[in-house]
């Protein structure tokens, strides 16, 4: 699908406040960008710049930056992320990545808008009507997101109760994550619920979804594909056992062109539509979790190995709160497993921004993630509002590795952004 058409008021959400003076007028078309990589090494980081456009700019314009040494990188203009905060006209979000910059230093960079003119190739988003989507960046396959329609069939129930996304493996050439089936079938891919769900007068488990309660995707609600990134923003009715919607969600992932590996970003807003609502389980049970493919579990546990900020543990030997009081306020957690000959690693990145405190959980069968506590909604109040990281390589990663991954997710670079005179 094309990207987004033009950029509304109703798409902006602001993350840093910019003057309303940047441009002078509609006629400008060229910035200049100056990062500031603070106090980490840059690698290969996805940045982002807010900028304010003339009104007869659009989200397909392409994008071109030139660094001091003249060499032309890729951009791209999109709408700011669900996540982001209060909307203001013409806003939208200069996109790039930082190849390398040491800390403390800065990089600018000459920047030329062209209206009208074709989008480089890259992202592209493929659906099979009623199944699922496809995120594709040329013939290499990046993310799958499963939506086919929960057949209220007890026979059925365990097969499609959730909407989630799937990682391919870097090259493309095949899942990584579970879907389906296996051990633990309500575990699939990257997924999102709570074992207690409760309101006045009903209670709903959308963890296991065992006896009518589900979560039903309804409509994608943003898509966009480029050069830099690709996103889609989902609405998900979450139902109770008679098929009635008690919260109502708007999830978004974020796939960006990174080497080396693949990285996307997961996010969510659920808020209430049923009064008071009460979301609770435990670290082993709720949260948002990460469900490699389950060749793990059925073959290859006792390879899996977890690398926290702490250190490598033996492989198999898994850590879990509240048994152990460590695994709390984790910036970041890594597991390695193994898929046949290849041993591929998944790093899952927190942010600060998350509700806390958070709690982890791990299995060596091929299940990690975090729950952040129990949360009471009301209609009339703020959604719950997570985002993470999941970064996917093959082979074992390190703790420098990971680290950096969590700065750049946690402290982005600084950016400035000046028209040019």
């Amino acid at each position: 699908m094309r990207c987004f058409a033009r950029l509304t008021l109703a798409a902006f959400i602001l993350s840093i406040a910019l003057p309303t003076s940047l441009f002078a007028g509609e006629k400008a078309t060229s910035l200049k960008v100056t990062v500031a990589a603070g106090k980490f090494h840059r690698k290969n980081t996805p940045v982002r710049a807010d900028v304010i456009l003339p009104s007869a700019w659009s989200a397909t314009d392409h994008v071109a930056l030139t660094d001091a040494t003249g060499k032309t990188i890729a951009g791209q203009l999109t709408a700011p992320a669900l996540l982001d905060s209060v909307p203001q006209a013409k806003i939208a979000v200069l996109w790039f990545v930082l190849a390398d910059l040491p800390a403390g230093k800065t990089a600018t960079y000459n920047v030329t808008l062209s209206p009208g003119a074709k989008l480089r190739a890259g992202f592209a988003w493929k659906d099979t009507k009623g199944e699922y989507t496809d995120l594709v960046h040329g013939d290499r396959k990046i993310a799958r997101y499963m939506y086919k329609a929960y057949e209220d069939d007890p026979k059925k129930r365990d097969l499609n109760n959730k909407p989630f996304h799937h990682l391919f493996d870097p090259a493309g050439n095949r899942l990584v994550t579970k879907g389906s089936g296996g051990q633990y079938t309500h575990h699939q891919g990257l997924y999102y619920g709570f074992t207690r769900c409760t309101w006045d007068g009903g209670k709903c488990n959308t963890w296991y979804c065992h006896e009518g309660e589900h979560e039903l995707h309804k409509q994608v609600s943003e898509q966009t594909a480029g050069p830099v990134l690709a996103r889609h923003r989902v609405k998900i009715d979450w139902n109770d056992t008679k098929g009635k919607p008690f919260c109502v969600e708007d999830r978004e992932l974020t796939a960006f062109a990174t080497p080396g590996g693949t990285l996307v970003q997961w996010s969510s807003s659920l808020r209430s539509v049923r009064g008071e609502v009460t979301l609770d389980g435990d670290p082993q049970h709720a949260g948002f979790q990460f469900r490699a493919d389950n060749e793990v579990a059925a073959k290859r546990s006792k390879e899996t190995v977890y690398l926290r900020p702490d250190g490598r543990d033996k492989p198999s030997v898994t850590r879990n709160w509240p048994a152990d009081k460590t695994m709390t306020e984790l910036p970041w957690n890594t597991m390695s497993f193994m898929l046949g000959e290849r041993r591929y690693t998944a790093a899952y990145l927190d942010s600060p921004r998350n509700p806390k405190p958070s709690f982890y959980s791990e299995r060596p069968y091929g299940r990690f993630g975090s729950w952040f506590g129990k949360q009471t909604l009301r209609e009339d109040g703020p959604p719950v509002r997570i985002t993470y990281r999941i970064w996917v390589q093959r082979g074992e990663m390190t703790g420098e590795q990971a680290v950096a991954l969590s700065q750049d997710f946690a402290t982005p670079p600084k950016m400035t952004v000046a028209v040019k005179k």
